[in-house]
């Protein structure tokens, strides 16, 4: 699944610049979120939204330019679902590592 959300470059303190900068610094340690730069260009131009089938995990990235700025996540709804979610807040509450059964990659 690939949820988006567009908004205009204006109305950002920074613009895109800003918004890869604090992507890349939030979710530079490795967790069941990360940052990529390009992942269409790991995949010959193409952004597939089954490019985290069967993963717990979620993906992260931001496209634009000096007009409009488009904001992507894409993660597996079974997996990050509401199943996955339910676990990894299981883990937050019981002091554990929050992926402890889950799928990372």
């Amino acid at each position: 699944m690939e949820v988006t959300v567009q908004l205009f470059a204006d109305a950002l303190k920074g613009g895109i610049d800003a918004v890869r900068s604090c992507y890349g610094d939030y979710y530079c340690a490795p967790g069941l979120v990360s940052y990529a730069v390009d992942p269409a260009a790991a995949e010959e131009g193409f952004l597939s939204s089954a490019g985290l089938a069967s993963s717990d995990a979620m993906q992260v990235s931001a496209y634009g330019n000096g007009e409009r700025v488009v904001l992507v996540s894409r993660f597996d709804n079974l997996g990050k679902g509401a199943s996955g979610a339910a676990i990894q807040n299981m883990n937050i509450a019981l002091g554990c590592d929050e992926a402890t059964g889950l799928v990372t990659s």
